[in-house]
């Protein structure tokens, strides 16, 4: 929903990682990562920006085998990594998932997994159990199989997905839930909130949504909507993005992200030595991607800045390169993020802008009007409460 200077863009985090994530990014330290192990999914949800899952799934082939996962988690923690993310498409769904995951939790990685709750096996259960993971992230699309199943594009997966994330809670296995909210959901946002509750578990909503990525398991860039024709684009899905108007209502409808809301706008009111970079996240700083063919990025959307893993380099080769090059990228004078108040509680980014309009510094508005209107929002509630 909202990230700061210091954040990467693995989720919501307490005040002292935060600190400890921001000594990390001033060091240069790959303190956090996140690892896709597959793109494929067994769901088809039709904002997804991996895209069209029928053509993903024909790249299966290409994926990192165990030993090179192995391998490569060698190199992470000899790197310096400790947060680790395994993620996809869902991770579940590759047959060495129990070996990946337990290698890392064995090498002193806090391994948090994101996953979609359908596919946990009693072995993965056991494992889960045997090996606690600093957290599960399922994500809800829905307070109901109707609005759920038109999103995934599954029939019985709200069915599948409570019961996944019920015998977690009922294992006592650590799990936050999240949501994005589009337009397709929008109206259950209160219900999903109360699910969380009921359940007596985390849980985050965002209203990003971005284009199909243009990875290589999906040059043409088409979407979930494919309808064989080729006709779509990666915009395509932009089309379930809320108004920005209606994106900050969800949010102020909901209380504890208005009072998150209100602290977070009322601590920050700039940037600081970032204001002339073209980003002033982690990625690059504290944190990178790995993707499921071996391709090192500074984050999840940053596909145009990646290094080849199966060259010869290792992650601390790229660290090296990678976290001297793209943090410090400049903003031309023109950048409108660069003077803006609002900047350090937006969502939007270079990565978001190049995927939307071909240019990284080409602002899209939605998140300027957004993060202007929820500062704007903040601060009138806060007076209010005073």
């Amino acid at each position: 929903m909202v990230k700061g200077t210091e954040k990467d863009c693995a989720g919501v985090e307490s005040d002292e990682i935060d600190r400890y994530l921001a000594r990390a990014a001033g060091a240069r330290i790959p303190i956090s990562a996140s690892f896709e192990l597959t793109h494929r999914c067994n769901f088809r949800c039709v904002h997804c920006y991996l895209g069209d899952q029928k053509g993903i799934w024909q790249y299966r082939h290409k994926e990192l085998n165990t030993e090179a996962i192995i391998r490569l988690l060698d190199e992470m923690v000899e790197a310096g990594t400790l947060f680790l993310t395994l993620t996809g498409g869902d991770p579940m769904l590759r047959d060495d998932f129990l070996t990946v995951y337990e290698y890392a939790v064995r090498s002193g990685l806090l391994v948090s997994v994101y996953c979609n709750g359908t596919s946990l096996s009693d072995s993965i259960v056991r494992l889960f159990t045997r090996y606690p993971p600093r957290a599960v992230d399922v994500t809800l699309y829905g307070a109901n199989a109707k609005t759920f199943e038109s999103i995934t594009q599954k029939v019985g997966s709200f069915t599948l997905c409570l019961n996944g994330i019920k015998r977690l809670v009922g294992e006592k296995i650590r799990l936050r839930l999240k949501a994005i909210v589009m337009t397709l959901n929008h109206q259950e946002l209160s219900a999903m909130w109360e699910m969380a509750e009921k359940l007596g578990v985390p849980f985050r909503h965002d209203s990003s949504i971005i284009p199909v990525l243009p990875n290589e398991d999906n040059h043409a860039g088409c979407t979930n909507m494919n309808d064989g024709t080729g006709r779509d684009r990666p915009q395509d899905i932009l089309r379930f993005r809320l108004p920005y108007e209606e994106a900050v209502e969800a949010d102020f409808a909901i209380d504890k992200v208005r009072n998150e809301l209100q602290k977070l706008i009322t601590a920050r009111s700039d940037v600081g030595s970032f204001r002339d970079k073209l980003y002033y996240c982690g990625a690059g700083r504290s944190s990178y991607h790995v993707t499921p063919y071996g391709k090192m990025q500074p984050c999840i959307i940053s596909p145009h800045f990646s290094y080849d893993l199966l060259a010869g380099r290792t992650i601390s080769d790229v660290w090296s390169v990678m976290s001297n090059e793209f943090p410090e990228q400049k903003a031309p004078p023109s950048f409108a993020c660069s003077s803006c108040q609002s900047r350090s509680f937006c969502a939007g980014c270079p990565s978001n802008f190049v995927l939307e309009t071909g240019v990284l510094n080409n602002v899209v508005s939605f998140y300027c009007k957004s993060s202007s209107l929820r500062k704007k929002k903040a601060l009138s509630s806060d007076n209010q409460t005073t």
